[in-house]
């Protein structure tokens, strides 16, 4: 909080500046002027909480400037300095909004407390508005809920109405993918979050709604959403193993958030399929889904062979695969998407092992996308055995990235750039120059936890902090200054870090 000096007589600017203790009352001294009109300059440029303000000064009276002052910042608490002989321009100070007026010659006591009873009134203010802006951000979250609830139920389906997307904040221009994760037990928060932290990996915007107890994800994305969800779900799916209290499944990609029923419908057929084997499912249209029963195809037996190194039984393992498929007479869709899969599952191996494999293989990648409609089994056989010999290639002669070095890199940039509000594993991975799939893969590994939860951490130390260096910000100022937009969100992130809100922690450090 800041207090800034108008008064024409030097002796009586350093004898207010002398007689106050700043520091022990928490407000800082921030400048001061000799006439109204450089008063009303550095005002504007300053913006100061408090004004101790002379009426009789040159150019501009004081009147005046206050007037002006609380035109633009209506918040401005005023302290008028008065003489006997001022009472009625002190009488029309108080009519426009000045908290009170202090009669020379000055009463240090007097003065501080009329400063205190400013600073109490800005903060009774400061808080009124945080109180009105949680109601606001509480109604539109409900709002938002029951929208996306009208939505994937069909009763109102907002297709032409953009406007109403706007205004809950909700893209209407990017693709969607929705997921559904069930859980079995108790502690359901726990899991939720960690969830959450995975999916922010690859997917910073989303949207989380419970429908019977199922945790709805509208995942929003723009490039390559197709791939991110198969190593999303790849990602999950290994977390999954170690502890299975969990399963759901995945929509395919749709066009934008008009196609919600469609996309929650397909996620709820593979969630029901996925319950049987407590797993977390992609949904396939049926014909696919058909056809991959009649193969013996398991993705996670050919993971398996990669980890054992066992390169005999995985060519083996492909060849039987492609023979059944070209003896099923398999479409070449079906086939793309079983070497897609297998492709997702080594780039996934390589995470694990510090390889940014993306880099290695952009030429047979860009071939089996161009295969997809204009190819042969055979070649798409070819291109999955060179992915398979280069990722082999990799591991024999160690050509792996100093991982150490890439995390490092990207905790200097998080712990430089913690403040931006649009930061996210993507943006990490760009400046460091490294593939997003692979910096979280190597960042988990490295550090023991998500990026988006290291970087989650950083801001909430950091928020720490200012909460006991700047005790008359707001949390709204302090949710900003650490990168968040949304000071709901940042309240409900440091209760689930810490056990206590960010407005008690600050009470009880301040007792």
């Amino acid at each position: 909080m800041k207090a800034f000096l108008v008064d024409d007589e030097f002796l009586q600017r350093k004898l207010v500046k002398k007689s106050v203790d700043w520091q022990s009352i928490g407000i800082e001294f921030c400048g001061e002027a000799e006439d109204g009109e450089e008063a009303l300059e550095k005002i504007f440029m300053l913006k100061p909480d408090i004004l101790i303000m002379d009426i009789n000064i040159p150019y501009v009276n004081g009147i005046e400037v206050s007037k002006k002052v609380k035109k633009v910042f209506p918040e401005t608490q005023v302290i008028i300095l008065s003489a006997y002989g001022e009472f009625e321009y002190a009488k029309e100070a108080l009519s426009f909004g000045a908290l009170s007026f202090v009669l020379k010659p000055l009463n240090p006591k007097e003065l501080t407390s009329e400063l205190m009873k400013c600073k109490e009134k800005i903060q009774k203010i400061q808080q009124q508005k945080l109180s009105v802006k949680k109601m606001q951000e509480a109604i539109t979250q409900n709002q938002k809920e029951k929208i996306l609830l009208e939505q994937i139920s069909g009763i109102n389906i907002y297709e032409d109405s953009n406007e109403i997307w706007n205004q809950l904040g909700i893209s209407t221009k990017k693709q969607i993918v929705v997921l559904i994760a069930r859980f079995q037990g108790g502690n359901n928060d726990k899991r939720v979050f960690e969830i959450e932290e995975m999916i922010q990996d690859y997917y910073p915007e989303y949207e989380m709604i419970i429908i019977n107890q199922r945790y709805t994800f509208v995942l929003f994305g723009e490039a390559d959403m197709a791939y991110k969800t198969q190593m999303l779900c790849t990602y999950l799916q290994e977390v999954m193993n170690k502890n299975r209290t969990w399963n759901g499944g995945i929509s395919r990609v749709h066009d934008n958030i008009r196609d919600l029923k469609s996309a929650y419908r397909e996620a709820y057929s593979a969630a029901q399929k996925g319950k049987k084997d407590n797993r977390l499912l992609i949904y396939e249209p049926v014909d696919i889904v058909e056809m991959l029963q009649t193969l013996d195809y398991d993705p996670s037996v050919f993971l398996y062979y990669l980890r054992k190194n066992e390169h005999e039984m995985l060519y083996k393992e492909i060849e039987i695969m492609f023979d059944q498929m070209e003896e099923k007479n398999s479409s070449l869709y079906v086939v793309h998407y079983v070497v897609m899969d297998l492709f997702i599952h080594i780039s996934f191996f390589m995470s694990e092992a510090g390889v940014d494999f993306s880099c290695v293989i952009k030429k047979e990648q860009q071939e089996l996308t161009s295969l997809q409609n204009n190819g042969s089994i055979k070649e798409i056989k070819k291109t999955l055995l060179d992915i398979l010999e280069k990722c082999f290639g990799c591991m024999k002669t160690r050509k792996i990235p100093v991982t150490q070095r890439k995390v490092q890199d990207a905790i200097d940039f998080i712990d430089d750039n913690f403040y931006k509000k649009d930061m996210s594993l993507n943006m990490v991975a760009g400046e460091i120059g490294a593939n997003a799939s692979y910096l979280s893969s190597i960042f988990k590994k490295e550090k023991g936890c998500s990026l988006s939860r290291y970087l989650t951490q950083v801001r909430l130390e950091q928020a720490k902090k200012y909460l006991i260096e700047y005790p008359d910000k707001t949390l709204i100022d302090i949710s900003e200054s650490v990168g968040y937009s949304d000071v709901y969100y940042f309240s409900k992130n440091f209760k689930k870090y810490y056990g206590i809100s960010p407005s008690k922690y600050m009470e009880e450090r301040k007792n």
